[in-house]
């Protein structure tokens, strides 16, 4: 244990963060599967549209699991506090018309809804895994 910093994070507790970081990104791989009917709607309904809900959601998925591979691998491509920082940005409800869209559709893609809360569960244990790691260093 860091005296300083009163935290402890042992190999084993960074195995048990990861191993669980990577079953949430495999969820998510399943749930991303199971969603491609409600892609196809989603999409014809796009094209009246002046914005992308799946283009935002390929864009946020492709970085929250490429966050996850690192955590994984345990190689990072940036300092850790950085990668917290743009975690914390890669917030789907902090774009209005996302927003809007999800509320105002929660009945109707119901699969759409699970991987985006999917999604954001697996951003969310990423931060609090990167935020202990950072902890443990200080």
């Amino acid at each position: 244990m860091n005296p300083s910093s009163g935290h402890s994070l042992t190999s084993t507790s960074i195995d048990i963060e990861s191993r669980h970081i990577s079953l949430l990104s495999e969820q998510l791989d399943m749930l991303y599967q199971a969603f491609k009917s409600e892609r196809m709607a989603i999409a014809q309904w796009e094209e009246d549209q002046e914005f992308s809900i799946l283009g935002v959601l390929e864009l946020f998925s492709t970085e929250v699991q490429g966050y996850a591979e690192q955590i994984k691998l345990g190689q990072f491509t940036s300092p850790l506090a950085h990668s917290v920082d743009h975690l914390r940005q890669l917030n789907l409800f902090r774009i209005d018309y996302f927003v809007n869209w999800y509320f105002q559709n929660l009945e109707q893609y119901p699969q759409t809804k699970q991987y985006i809360e999917g999604l954001d569960h697996l951003r969310l244990s990423m931060l609090e895994c990167l935020n202990n790691r950072l902890s443990a260093a200080a």
